[in-house]
Order: structure tokens, then C-alpha cells, then sequence
């Protein structure tokens, strides 16, 4: 379990901050194939917040991929805050942009996993 733990914070850490910093440096809507209206009104078509907010989350779960790969005594809890911003980031942005693209429900499943995880190789939820 401890593995499938490291391979879904490696893939949210990651992949997250990559988008992040696509987002900031590349910050044209056609160029993701989405329409002129897609951000309208939540970001004015402006990805810097997004962006940001991406990086930030992206390398809370970095961190959980560190403090896991040197089984640091708080890596369990790590991954569990890593998650909790992912899935409060994800819903909030889809909230704001009133749709729900799939790669925000692959994200939420995958922190929720990571979540699931966490509490069970952390002692606070056995089945």
C-alpha cells in the first residue's frame, strides 16, 4: 500500500506543478482548446491565480513525496494535507468555473486514494 501511496503523490505532485507552470508561462485559452468564455467570470482569462495555486498544492505533495521516500516520521501526514489542498483547490476552481473537466475527476480520485491511504498506513483507519 505504502508503494501505490508514492506512486499517486508522485503523479498529483508532479503533474500538478507542471500544469502550474504551463499555466503561468503559457497563458493563452486557445491554446488549450477551450472556448473565450470558458474562464469568464472567474479569472478574467488570466491563469496566474490558477497557476499559482497549482505550484503551491503541487509542491505540498512534493513534499509528502520527499518526507515519504526518506519514510520521515510525519510522511503519512504529509500526504494528508497534500491531499486535502488538491481536493479543496480542485473542488473550488470547478465551483468557480461551474464545470467539471476530467482531469479534476482524475485528480479527485486520486487524492481521495491518497487520502484513503494516508489514514489507513497512518493507524487512524483500519478496517
Amino acid at each position: 500500500m505504502r508503494t501505490l501511496l508514492i506512486i499517486l503523490v508522485a503523479f498529483v505532485g508532479i503533474t500538478s506543478t507542471l500544469i502550474g507552470m504551463l499555466l503561468i508561462a503559457y497563458p493563452v485559452v486557445s491554446a488549450y482548446g477551450l472556448w473565450m468564455d470558458f474562464l469568464h467570470p472567474a479569472f478574467d482569462k488570466n491563469f496566474t491565480l490558477p497557476g499559482v495555486m497549482f505550484i503551491i498544492t503541487g509542491g505540498v505533495n512534493l513534499n509528502a513525496l520527499l518526507s515519504c521516500s526518506q519514510r520521515s516520521r510525519t510522511q503519512y501526514s504529509w500526504s494528508l494535507i497534500g491531499s486535502i489542498c488538491m481536493m479543496a483547490w480542485v473542488v473550488t476552481h470547478s465551483i468557480l468555473l461551474q464545470a467539471m473537466p476530467w482531469l479534476y475527476l482524475t485528480y479527485l480520485s486520486c487524492c481521495l486514494l491518497i487520502l484513503l491511504l494516508s489514514l489507513q498506513l497512518k493507524g487512524k483507519w483500519a478496517v
